[in-house]
This record gives structure tokens, C-alpha cells and sequence, in this order.
């Protein structure tokens, strides 16, 4: 199977992410924070040092500021639904992600305003016409036109205005260099570019921005209060943790770290070009995004004109291509792109993609163009 799906879940994983997560199965069976034997002592260092991995590799500062979470969704919603309350005023961009839609549809029925900010052409927010609202919330790279967001000047711009900026870096973290320092809050998963397990994320707040909880329980700490801790990360990790994910994730993060965040991005990149460079070439294919490489995360979206997309891809999966069709959870995007109600085909290398891999789904795929003419 070639697989070209890395925008949805990237595979395969590196084997010390897949021993990692062995490991901490069969030896970190304490349950950190919950106990001061040394089986517990040792997944709580454990998780504080996968914290300290994701801040350097993220240039985010004070570790202790990052919250792991089961995806990026969840830390999305304790974000929006932690801060946000009715009367205030939210902005995003046209290119939003379900698992920001979705929550801000529920506080807009609570009062809370939902405006799209002024873009530029590429249908991110510009940065010189940032609106008056309490928090912009936007995608990191879109995981339809793969638009990449200028965290700095939009951060800037952010700040001077006084403009809580959230960023979804779902389809950016570990795969795309990106300036965090004016970031107010970044939200990541854990399972794409960062290579680790499906089912960890994180989120990390600056300081003087925390929300309410978003649920409550045991923490391990403060537990002659019923009040839950107003301390990060304890705020917001009630319950047990899933110290096998994280585990999963410290290690991908440390194999992304030795590759370079700069390293993967070259690479994808030279990938995309391949495949941007052969649809050029074919009249039957439309592009939807950018023609540069290098303007684009890595990822693809297209449609063979005059074909449903769902087919194209079945007809890829006969021959051994995994990727992904359809609306990709972000039913604006491609309403910006164009491409609403039927989606498109999205190819998605990353950084275990072989050239090879990208080379054959291009031959299979003219065989299938052929095939149809």
C-alpha cells in the first residue's frame, strides 16, 4: 500500500515511537501524580519530560503551560468554550476545520458573536486589517488549499491590537517552521507531523491566558479541595493520563527533532513539487491552492474534471494508493476553493514518504485518467 494520507494520520511511524509506546505499557503502569512509588514517579517524569520536548521543538516557553489532551479537538474546545463568553466576539478565517466551526456554532447559540476577519488571497486573515475582537482564531496551514499562515506578522498585528491569537497547528506542527513567540495559544495533534499516536494532543496557553476548565475530577494535586486546580497543567488534565500516548508522542517529537522541522519541510516540499509539476501536465486535473511548493503545506487537493472524487479515489485504493476524498472535515474551505458540496481528492506526503511512493501514485493515476477517456 502506498499511502498518501499524512494530512488525515501520518504512517508509518517511526519504530522508537511504536517501541516507546510498548515500552510504557509494560513499564510505566503507575498512574502519575497518583502515587509516590517509583512505578508512578517515573511516568510523571516521564510526562513533564515530553513536555519539555514538545516547548523546544515548538519554541514555546514554560513547559508547564502545555496541556496534553486527547486530540487537537479537545484542546480547540477548551480554548473557545473556556474563554469565550456571550457578548464577546470571535473571527476566523474562511478555511476553519470542523473542530473549530462546530464549537463556536454551539456558543454562538449562547450569545457569543462569530464574524470571518478580512483575508488576503489566499483566504487567511491580513494582516493589516486584524478586527477588534477578543480572539482570532485560526488554522496554522489549511488542510484543503494548504495556505500557510504568517504567524508573525499576523501575531504582530495581533498584539498591537490586543487580539488573543489562537492557533490551530494541526497540519502544521513538526512539518512547517513557524515563528510561535506572538502566539497566544497553540493547539496541536499529536498524530500527524509530530509522527507519534493517534488519540494525544496538546494545547499550551500563554501566560495570562487560561480558561475555565473545561471538565473536572482527579488531578493528583489539590485533592483536599473539591475546587479544581487553577494551576496549569493540573487545570486541565483531570483523569487519568494516557501515559502510553504521550510516550508515543515524546519519542516522535525527539525523531522529528533529529530530522529538523527544516529537514521534513525541504523534503515535503520537493514532494509536492513533483506532484504539482505532473498535474500540471495532465488537462484533465484541477488544482485547487497555490502552484508554488513552497507557498503550501504538504498536501494536494484536486479533482479530475467531470469526475466524482469518491470514485477516483476508490479506483486509487484498487491499486494500492491510500488518500482521502471528500470534504475533509472543512465543508468553508472548500466552499472558498470552490469545490462545495462534492469535495475533492487530497494527496498528502510526509516525512516517511518514499520518493517512490510519489512517483507511482502519479503513473497509477494517469492509468486511471486513461482508463476513463
Amino acid at each position: 500500500m502506498i499511502y498518501l494520507d499524512n494530512a488525515a494520520s501520518s504512517f508509518p511511524k517511526p519504530r522508537p515511537v511504536i517501541k516507546a509506546v510498548t515500552r510504557a505499557l509494560g513499564t510505566l503502569w503507575g498512574n502519575p501524580g497518583r502515587a509516590g512509588h517509583k512505578k508512578a514517579v517515573a511516568a510523571l517524569r516521564m510526562i513533564y519530560t515530553a513536555r519539555v520536548a514538545l516547548a523546544e521543538l515548538l519554541g514555546l516557553p514554560d513547559p508547564e503551560r502545555i496541556v496534553f489532551t486527547k486530540n487537537a479537538t479537545e484542546g480547540l474546545n477548551i480554548a473557545l468554550k473556556g474563554l469565550l463568553k456571550p457578548g464577546d466576539t470571535v473571527a476566523i478565517s474562511r478555511l476553519e476545520h470542523n473542530s473549530i466551526i462546530r464549537p463556536l456554532h454551539t456558543l454562538k447559540k449562547a450569545g457569543v458573536n462569530v464574524i470571518y476577519a478580512p483575508e488576503d488571497g489566499d483566504g487567511l486573515p491580513d494582516p493589516a486589517k486584524i478586527p477588534d475582537v477578543k480572539i482570532l482564531a485560526v488554522t496554522g496551514a489549511s488542510n484543503v488549499t494548504g495556505a500557510i499562515l504568517d504567524t508573525k506578522a499576523i501575531g504582530e498585528a495581533c498584539a498591537r491590537k490586543g487580539v488573543i491569537l489562537l492557533v490551530d497547528a494541526a497540519q502544521s506542527a513538526g512539518s512547517i517552521p513557524f515563528d510561535a513567540s506572538r502566539i497566544d495559544i497553540l493547539i496541536g495533534t499529536g498524530h500527524k507531523a509530530l509522527l507519534g499516536p493517534q488519540g494525544v494532543g496538546f494545547a499550551w496557553f500563554r501566560e495570562g491566558v487560561t480558561p475555565e476548565p473545561f471538565m473536572e475530577g482527579g488531578s493528583g494535586s489539590d485533592s483536599d479541595s473539591q475546587m479544581t486546580p487553577a494551576y496549569l497543567p493540573d487545570r486541565f488534565e483531570a483523569g487519568t493520563m494516557n501515559t502510553p500516548g504521550i510516550a508515543g508522542l515524546k519519542a516522535g517529537v525527539e525523531y522529528v527533532k533529529n530530522l529538523t522541522v527544516q529537514g521534513i519541510r525541504e523534503k515535503e516540499i520537493s514532494f509536492v513539487s513533483m506532484i504539482l509539476d505532473a498535474f500540471s501536465r495532465e488537462r484533465a486535473v484541477t488544482v485547487y491552492g497555490s502552484t508554488y511548493a513552497a507557498r503550501r503545506a504538504s498536501l494536494v487537493s484536486f479533482n479530475v474534471i467531470g469526475r466524482d472524487p469518491a470514485l477516483i479515489a476508490e479506483a486509487l485504493d484498487k491499486r494500492g494508493v491510500a488518500l482521502r476524498a471528500g470534504l475533509h472535515c472543512s465543508p468553508e474551505a472548500h466552499k472558498f476553493a470552490g469545490t462545495f458540496p462534492q469535495g475533492a481528492l487530497r494527496v498528502s506526503p510526509g516525512a516517511m514518504t518514499r520518493r517512490r511512493d510519489v512517483e507511482t501514485f502519479i503513473k497509477i493515476l494517469r492509468r486511471i485518467i486513461r482508463d476513463l477517456k
